[in-house]
């Protein structure tokens, strides 16, 4: 197991400043809006050889019955118990909080691994005004300004000692697998079903999850990465702020998954932005799963529901369709299964003398023809993987029309053998 390094703080003091500094990307949604993060996401992160997860946490409160603010201070608190360097985040320009204190009471019985960070140490006056949170009962404290580089590394250091020689394990992310779909359909429940525990934020509120949560997870031997992204919404009707930035992270996560879990709800029926999102997912080539989450409210058999889907999704007619009821767990447990299958063929190599002999047992089964001429195939060959990709060299280029490529896809992808992932066809001409 990777060494794991928790980020914790109160609302707004540069806890994902922090974290998209250290990881080097943004990573985290970083606005000054307290309480922006509210989910734990984590990270690979590196330095000095040593490698470790970075974990920023949601923004700790006082007590409160508002829902997702009292699962983030229990998350924070599982967080802390598993983590092997805690990064107790304050900030140098507004001084010791009286929330700051109680974060402090929180974190006594972990105090031997815990590291006192003072950001938003602009300034020589913010770093002579950050020597007050001694009082705190830190021995030593690192103060930094996230935001302008200043004192990260120093910090980094410090780390990297305190993680000793297990932090060289190496991080293995295994297959990535992207949670997508609208708002509301059941994401984040299908994703702790399948983890058993409450690591994703579930709360009835549509949009509660705002960035894209990776969880490293093992399903019979198997390993994967997790992605849980915030739902995307039509365009017109995000503004521009943290779901602008939400639906970003749900489209690059599309971009960079081996698989996407295409998540409808069964009792609403296939609507246009599940088609939008599944035309996203097919335009990229990504593997994917249809999961049809929320069938115990839905009114039709299941053999109705998945006519219904695949009739609607016909785009999609490679990716197995998977029922599902989040809260029971009913069907959940079949999805790695599936993504397993699907990631078998999306990575499936063939040697070229293969390729060519389907390739001319296709044009044979059913000739193209350019002007009165036949067009002719002088070689194929198929160049990567992620999807399978085929190029085909010809006499006429633009005589492959999409009706006819989307026939030679399918037609291909059957002599193949690839049956639960797409295939990318490019057609060249000979020079």
């Amino acid at each position: 197991m990777a060494n794991r390094v928790v980020i914790v703080g109160r609302p707004n003091v540069g806890k994902s400043t922090l974290f998209n500094r250290i990881v080097g990307k943004r990573k985290a949604i970083v606005e000054d809006i307290p309480g922006v993060t509210r989910d734990t996401i984590e990270a690979p992160a590196r330095w000095r050889d040593k490698e470790f997860i970075l974990v920023d946490t949601g923004g700790l409160v006082p007590d409160t019955h508002e829902e997702i603010l009292r699962k983030v201070k229990e998350a924070v608190k599982k967080e802390v118990e598993r983590a092997d360097v805690v990064l107790f985040v304050v900030s140098a320009k507004e001084g010791i909080t009286p929330l700051d204190r109680d974060i402090a009471r929180v974190l006594e019985p972990y105090k031997d691994k815990v590291l006192l960070v003072v950001n938003k140490a602009d300034t020589q006056r913010d770093e002579e005004n950050a020597l007050e949170f001694y009082e705190l009962g830190y021995e030593e404290l690192y103060t930094l300004s996230a935001i302008h580089r200043k004192g990260v590394g120093e910090l980094l250091d410090r780390i990297s000692d305190s993680l000793g020689a297990q932090a060289h394990n190496h991080i293995n992310e295994g297959i990535k697998v992207a949670f997508v779909g609208r708002p509301n359909v059941g994401k984040s429940s299908i994703v702790n079903s399948l983890l058993n525990s409450e690591r994703v934020i579930v709360s009835p509120i549509a949009g509660t999850t705002r960035d894209a949560i990776e969880i490293p997870f093992i399903w019979g031997g198997e390993k994967f990465l997790l992605v849980d992204t915030a739902g995307v919404r039509r365009r017109s009707k995000v503004e521009y702020g943290i779901e602008f930035f939400s639906v970003g992270r749900s489209l690059k996560a599309i971009e960079l998954c081996d698989v996407a879990c295409l998540v409808l709800d069964a009792s609403e029926g296939v609507t246009r932005q599940d088609k939008r999102i599944g035309g996203l997912i097919e335009r990229r080539h990504k593997g994917c799963v249809i999961v049809a989450n929320k069938m115990d409210l839905c009114t039709l058999s299941q053999e109705e529901v998945k006519k219904r889907i695949k009739k609607e999704l016909f785009f999609l007619d490679y990716a197995p369709l998977v029922l599902a009821v989040a809260k029971t767990g009913e069907g959940v447990r079949s999805i790695p299964q599936w993504i397993i299958r699907v990631y078998g063929d999306y990575t499936k190599q063939h040697q070229t003398s293969f390729v060519n002999r389907s390739v001319r047992k296709i044009l044979k089964e059913k000739p193209l023809y350019h002007k009165g001429k036949e067009v002719k195939v002088y070689y194929a060959f198929q160049e990567g993987v992620k999807p399978p990709s085929v190029v085909v060299i010809t006499n006429f280029p633009d005589a492959w029309k999409e009706s006819y490529r989307r026939f030679f896809i399918r037609r291909l992808r059957e002599l193949l053998n690839i049956k639960y992932a797409p295939l990318k066809l490019t057609v060249k001409g000979r020079e």
